[in-house]
C-alpha cells in the first residue's frame, strides 16, 4: 500500500492533479479544501466518497483521501476541538492519524497526545506537516518542545521513518521538507511519518525542482 502525505500550500483543487501522478492509495493532504463545499466537479471527483475532512474555514483544512478499495473508519478522539487531527482505521489492520499542527504547532501535538495517549502504539502510523524541529525547541517550553514529543513517540514504539533509514539526526537533517516562501535558501525539515519498526519499507521525499512549483512543502511517499 501506497500513502502520500503532503501539504499543498493551498488550491488543492487545482493541484489534486499533480499528486494523483503518483497513484497512492491514500493521500493525507494538508491545507486542502473541503470538497463538498468545492465548486470544483473534477475535484469532487477525485475525492469520491472515500474520504474525511476536518478544518476551521472550507478552504484550508486536512484531508484524507482513499481509492475505493480502501476501507477508512473514523476514530474518535477525546476533546473536539483538535481541529487538525483526523485518526481512522485502515481495512481494519492498522490506525492512521493525519496531522496538520497550527499554532503552537508541536505544543498542539503534545496536548493531543496527552489527551488520546490510547492511540498512540505501534498499530499507528502517524504523519503529517508537525511544523516543528529541534532547531525551534527554545520556542516552546521543555516539556512541550521537539525533542520531548520525539521521546514520547518513541516511548510508544513510534520511530520517525526518515531518521531511522537515513541514520540523520533530528535536527540535523540532510534533506528538508519545507522551503519558506518557495525559496532553495531557506529550508526546514517540518513534515514526518512515524511508525512501527520495519512497517514502512519504503519511503523519499519527493524532489523538490518538481514539487516547489505546486507548494513550498515536499511530499511524503511511502509503502508499508
Amino acid at each position: 500500500m501506497k500513502i502520500i502525505s503532503w501539504n499543498c500550500n493551498g488550491k488543492f483543487r487545482e493541484k489534486f492533479i499533480n499528486v494523483s501522478e503518483e497513484d497512492a492509495d491514500i493521500y493525507i493532504i494538508q491545507e486542502c479544501e473541503n470538497p463538498c463545499e468545492s465548486k470544483s466537479k473534477e475535484y469532487k471527483e477525485f475525492a469520491g466518497d472515500n474520504y474525511l475532512w476536518t478544518g476551521d474555514i472550507h478552504y484550508k483544512g486536512l484531508g484524507i483521501f482513499a481509492k475505493n478499495h480502501i476501507e477508512l473508519e473514523k476514530i474518535g478522539f477525546a476533546a473536539d476541538d483538535f481541529k487538525h487531527f483526523i485518526a481512522v482505521r485502515v481495512n481494519d489492520s492498522f490506525n492512521l492519524l493525519g496531522v496538520w499542527a497550527m499554532p503552537k504547532y508541536v505544543e498542539m501535538i503534545h496536548d493531543f497526545f496527552d489527551a488520546n495517549e490510547d492511540l498512540f502504539d505501534e498499530n499507528l502510523i502517524m504523519c503529517g506537516d508537525f511544523n516543528s524541529n529541534v532547531v525551534f525547541n527554545r520556542e516552546h517550553p521543555k516539556r512541550k518542545n521537539h525533542t520531548e514529543l520525539h521521546k514520547k513517540l518513541e516511548n510508544k514504539n513510534l520511530i520517525s521513518v526518515y531518521h531511522d533509514l537515513t541514520g540523520d539526526e533530528q535536527g540535523n537533517e540532510k534533506s528538508m521538507t519545507f522551503y519558506q516562501a518557495r525559496h532553495l535558501n531557506n529550508p526546514f525539515h517540518l513534515d514526518y511519518v512515524y511508525a512501527g519498526e520495519n512497517v514502512v519499507k519504503k519511503f523519499e521525499i519527493l524532489d523538490f525542482y518538481k514539487w516547489l512549483t505546486v507548494s513550498d512543502h515536499l511530499p511524503l511517499a511511502f509503502k508499508i
